[in-house]
């Protein structure tokens, strides 16, 4: 059950979890922090998927930037819909038959998870500002991750 509920808390934190603050321009009062949750990166493929659609395509890719660089949002992406077929397969999952392979993927989702906010946090140390910047819903996504990949590994020992 925790190789079904475990990728769903990662696309969850995801989701709806402020990442990031990022220093908007302001028309009344010159500079402006706002925190960004990561629908900024998702916001599409939950889309798709809110309407049954598979989230692949160009109308359910990632098409803003992340300071200039649409990579990391690609890898955040492709980390949340790991997650959504690790909870997929988790389901599947629950027939005997089947246990092994729901682990591989759980543990694939965790360290996607663990990879795309690493890739995000190393991105924002060259920017405005820095480190500082990053909000509690990274690091909620990444514990998600982790426990994930703990749960993964926990079924390719035999654990239930």
């Amino acid at each position: 059950m925790t190789r079904i509920l475990l990728p769903l808390a990662i696309v969850a934190a995801l989701y709806f979890g402020p990442l990031y603050e990022v220093s908007v321009s302001a028309a009344d009062s010159g500079r402006d922090e706002i925190a960004r949750t990561g629908e900024y990166f998702i916001g599409n493929a939950v889309g798709c998927m809110a309407q049954l659609r598979v989230p692949l395509g160009e109308e359910c890719a990632f098409d803003n930037d992340f300071f200039g660089n649409p990579f990391v949002g690609h890898v955040i992406n492709w980390a949340a819909l790991l997650a959504v077929g690790a909870a997929v397969i988790g389901v599947i999952g629950l027939l005997p038959v089947v246990g092994r392979l729901t682990s591989i993927v759980t543990v694939l989702a965790g360290l996607g998870a663990l990879g795309a906010m690493g890739l995000m946090s190393l991105t924002m140390m060259g920017e405005e500002g820095g480190l500082g910047a990053i909000l509690w819903g990274t690091y909620l996504t990444a514990g998600a991750g982790l426990l994930t990949l703990i749960s993964g590994l926990g079924g390719m020992r035999g654990a239930r």
